[in-house]
């Protein structure tokens, strides 16, 4: 495999064709892409490459850049069901407006969240971007005693599966109804700091 300048050298005269995913930078390729067991199959291939957990990207030596040009398109649609599957999306267009994400109703929000008639895949997913938010995936898999990588190969649909998925749909019942146990007992404490506050505040 050629070293780091001569692959410097051959990028600057052949660059890798724009792609969302993917880009080249002076000291690698990175690859905005989640873990999935198939992309790190076919990258296994490039001496040093590395799966950033911290930055949820990979990294490639520039060396290994022909190989990602040979796989480019296999490699973006990877990195688009991953996304997918940890509720981002792909980089917007520059100067492009992000709108605000819907707000639920309190009247409804289940129907706005739940749809019994999706799939296992889809009611997991919800469930977990409910309770944590856009960087669901690493908060679920702790609080769930899961591995990150085996959840997120599942969520993409990938033949690897941490669990039955029943299983993981009851475990995140469980966990919904302890959260909201919680937010409730939390709630009727800061309502009797509240009222206690309003007592012995002067003049009352």
């Amino acid at each position: 495999m050629i070293d780091e300048e001569q692959a410097r050298a051959a990028l600057a005269a052949n660059p890798l064709p724009p792609n969302p995913w993917v880009q080249a930078t002076d000291d690698g390729i990175i690859i905005k892409a989640g873990y999935s067991d198939t992309l790190h199959r076919m990258l296994r291939w490039v001496p040093k490459v590395q799966w950033v957990p911290e930055k949820r990207h990979w990294k490639v030596p520039l060396a290994g850049a022909e190989l990602i040009r040979s796989v480019l398109p296999e490699i973006s649609r990877l990195a688009e069901a991953t996304h997918e599957a940890f509720g981002v999306s792909a980089p917007p267009p520059r100067n492009a407006t992000i709108p605000e994400a819907p707000q639920l109703s309190e009247e409804e929000p289940a129907k706005r969240i739940f749809d019994p008639d999706a799939s296992e895949r889809d009611l997991f997913r919800n469930a977990a971007r409910f309770l944590f938010g856009t960087d669901w995936q690493r908060d679920t898999a702790r609080a769930l005693g899961r591995d990150e990588a085996a959840l997120a190969c599942w969520l993409v649909g990938e033949d690897v599966v941490e669990d039955d998925p029943r299983v993981l749909l009851n475990e995140m019942l469980d966990l919904m109804r302890r959260r909201a146990a919680a937010i409730t007992a939390a709630a009727e404490q800061l309502a009797e700091a509240i009222e206690r506050k309003k007592t012995t505040a002067p003049g009352a």
